[in-house]
């Protein structure tokens, strides 16, 4: 039932976004609040503290970031604490960028190499893939360097190993099926 709390209001304010022709604007927004307030435990004992009131909650939030977000975004806040949703915040900031992605077509690529990337690099990696994809690709870069060299690329559920390690280990699977005569 939480998830399903959560995709009502994500939905609600996303169709507020459409209406509003304020997609990314909103987005934005949601993303700055989602980043200030996940992995903040104490704020967040505070806002899902039963007592405290929805008015002292939402009057923090509203001082922190009125400067920053929309009248709507902020209303969204207040219809969650007066609802007394508040522990279901961070489900619904999630639920809308993640509607925000699904509406814009973006996917999300995982970029592993045995040593850092050139830009020229990344963005030609981001090229093809969004030629094959057909979507706009953000690609999440990280070193590994056990992976000795070559780049492993995952995308969509599906993995492209082009790695030293994997073509190594490739080998030694070869060669322990050789059946010795």
């Amino acid at each position: 039932m939480a998830g399903l709390i959560a995709k009502r209001y994500a939905e609600a304010l996303f169709q507020l976004a459409l209406e509003n022709d304020c997609v990314d604007k909103y987005s934005d927004e949601i993303k700055l609040i989602h980043d200030t307030l996940a992995g903040q435990d104490e704020i967040l004992k505070v806002i899902n503290n039963p007592e405290i009131s929805a008015e002292i909650k939402m009057s923090i939030l509203e001082n922190a970031f009125k400067e920053y977000v929309s009248n709507d975004v902020l209303g969204l806040l207040s219809v969650i604490f007066a609802k007394n949703r508040e522990k279901e915040l961070i489900n619904i900031l999630d639920s809308f960028l993640s509607k925000v992605i699904d509406y814009k077509g973006i996917v999300y690529a995982a970029v592993e190499s045995a040593v850092p990337l050139k830009s020229e690099k990344l963005n030609e990696i981001k090229q093809k893939l969004s030629k094959k994809l057909n979507k706009q690709v953000e690609v999440e870069v990280k070193t590994v360097p056990e992976l000795i060299g070559g780049i492993r690329i995952s995308v969509c559920g599906y993995v492209i190993d082009n790695t030293v390690k994997n073509r190594i280990e490739n080998i030694k699977k070869a060669l322990l099926e050789i059946k010795l005569a």
